[in-house]
């Protein structure tokens, strides 16, 4: 069996440059909804938990590349802030200051030769939208997001090529991620499904229409949506639990890819709004159509898969909302966890690749893939990481299965993170990176390759041949 992968295959890494950065003050950044993201950390606010400072990027990216180039990078997935090019997010004309930043930041990647993967917002939406229009709930922050796109990319579109419009873009109808991806809350009053509903149309037209400006503004782009993809399987051996793990998917993944990939709703969400009582005889789909056939590659990211356990009988649509919405999937207990409960499995993985190939026949991207540790007290216990060897090992070793033995088409695989980042919960116990970040001393954070950094060097050198190794 052929143990290798294309010679041009994207080797990379891929951060969250709000996770990142820092620097909230410098350039007439404006603030956004991750800044005034208001979260309890699991284990306690450190130092390093506040995005004023996060990873110190904004000021040491040039160092960070430079490891990056160290360990052999061919792709590295960054996001343009929005709230850096359009601090309140209704500007006419973009931050000169942000684009001069991106403009080092991304001729450093050329001189390097790593190709720029450009996420047009992640986790970043101006908080003046957020606070004035409740984000994409209000249709008239398409119109401001669209001009945001439409600005970036006539700036870069001569020096980035690929293009990823809006990140885990599935993430956003749900009241625990709505905030931080959309930049809304539900209002009282509004019922989970409508919310759901409104999110969903927006964004997704959103995403729709930047893929398409994208298509005209630079005709051979490499242009993208993304999803993430944590699939829920049966708990138990019956049928409440297998068709519970069918709605959570149906709700959690295909609604999103359907739209995206295909450009329609599918006759289960249809059924859906209908018996929820939610109109939606003025949803224009047909820029999502044409959406779909001007998207070039499909990105995802594949952390964990879930099981459900439901005695609820789904015989009316009162039930199956009851399943979609308030039965929760949890861990799998059969199979290995992180610390925070992500189960690891990297046969499900290649199942989900499989699925989101079969299913859309686009060439598939994954743009986001990594294991969070509680790592060690000590700077050498945090360097050994092997646990975090062995988990990219086995999920990349079933990601080429799945190209050599079953016939995926994976353009490129980007773990999270090159570097240590704050968490969606903005802190730092719970680390991704193949480099450790050191508390800040003299203005600077200490950069100090783990020993995944030095195996992920070698994986990329040999194109992935070493995870066959025994």
């Amino acid at each position: 069996m052929k143990k290798e992968l294309k010679s041009n295959f994207l080797w990379g890494g891929a951060i969250s440059n709000v996770q990142a950065e820092g620097g909230i003050l410098e350039g007439n950044r404006g603030e956004n909804v991750y800044d005034q993201l208001q979260v309890v950390p699991e284990f306690g606010q450190t130092s390093q938990g506040n995005t004023n400072i996060a990873s110190n990027h904004y000021f040491q990216f040039k160092e960070d590349i430079d490891l990056m180039k160290k360990m052999g990078f061919r792709a590295y997935r960054l996001s343009i802030e929005w709230s850096r090019i359009h601090p309140k997010g209704d500007e006419e004309t973009p931050n000169e200051d942000g684009l001069k930043y991106y403009d080092e930041m991304i001729n450093y990647l050329l001189k390097n030769n790593i190709e720029p993967i450009v996420s047009l917002v992640h986790f970043d939406m101006p908080a003046f939208l957020s606070k004035k229009y409740n984000g994409f709930l209000n249709p008239k922050v398409i119109s401001f997001y669209l001009r945001h796109v439409e600005q970036v990319v006539t700036h870069f579109k001569n020096r980035v090529t690929y293009w990823i419009t809006y990140n885990e873009i599935n993430t956003a109808p749900f009241d625990n991620m709505s905030y931080l991806v959309a930049g809304s809350k539900r209002p009282s009053g509004m019922s989970k499904m409508q919310f759901f509903h409104d999110i969903f149309y927006n964004t997704e037209r959103a995403s729709s229409l930047a893929i398409n400006r994208i298509r005209e503004l630079s005709p051979k782009a490499k242009i993208s949506g993304m999803i993430t993809v944590n699939e829920v399987h049966a708990k138990r051996n019956n049928s409440l639990d297998r068709f519970a793990a069918h709605l959570k998917n149906e709700f959690n993944v295909t609604l999103f890819g359907d739209l995206m990939c295909k450009g329609y709703y599918s006759a289960f969400y249809t059924k859906f709004l209908d018996l929820n009582g939610i109109d939606y005889s003025n949803d224009d789909l047909s820029v999502n159509k044409i959406a779909a056939e001007n998207m070039d590659f499909l990105s995802v990211s594949c952390y964990q898969t879930r099981v459900i356990e439901s005695n609820v009988s789904p015989t009316d649509i009162k039930q199956i909302n009851k399943i979609i919405f308030e039965v929760p999937d949890e861990p799998n207990p059969e199979l290995g966890a992180s610390h925070w409960g992500w189960t690891i499995d990297p046969i499900g993985f290649r199942e989900e690749l499989n699925q989101l190939y079969n299913q859309y026949k686009k060439p598939l991207f994954v743009v986001e893939n990594g294991i969070g540790l509680q790592e060690g007290k000590t700077t050498e216990e945090t360097i050994n990481d092997y646990p975090r060897i062995e988990y990219h090992k086995k999920y990349i070793k079933n990601m080429m299965d799945a190209i050599n033995l079953d016939g995926v088409d994976v353009l490129g695989y980007l773990i999270w993170s090159p570097i240590d980042i704050l968490s969606s919960h903005k802190e730092m116990k719970k680390r991704y990176g193949f480099i450790y970040i050191s508390p800040m001393q003299n203005k600077k954070m200490k950069r100090i390759p783990k020993k995944s950094f030095f195996w992920y060097q070698k994986l990329i050198k040999e194109n992935g041949a070493i995870v066959y190794e025994k």
